[in-house]
């Protein structure tokens, strides 16, 4: 069973993906998340995201506003993130559905 999707939906406009090779993506928040959501915690999305299937690490980076993936990319297909960080909420539920442990 998935989590509420609810902070991560609402925190993923402001996620950009900054580096992508196959088996390795970094995340960035943008500083603008920070003029918006001054609490902001980036816990539950990095909880979500190292739930997936074949997620094998994430490594946070505060001061870079940043977190790291390393997954399998034969688990994971590379086009997967871009479609959680843009695709409606009911296609995302599916995703990660599909795919966390």
């Amino acid at each position: 069973m998935i989590p509420d999707l609810t902070p991560f939906l609402h925190l993923r406009r402001y996620i950009t993906i900054v580096h992508h090779v196959p088996g390795r993506i970094r995340l960035k928040l943008s500083l603008t998340a920070l003029a918006h959501l001054p609490k902001v915690d980036p816990a539950p999305f990095v909880d979500l995201v190292a739930r997936v299937k074949g997620v094998k690490e994430t490594r946070v980076n505060k001061s870079a506003l940043s977190v790291v993936v390393e997954y399998d990319p034969q688990a994971i297909p590379a086009p997967l993130w871009e479609r959680l960080l843009t695709a409606e909420p009911e296609e995302v539920t599916a995703i990660l559905e599909a795919h966390t442990a």
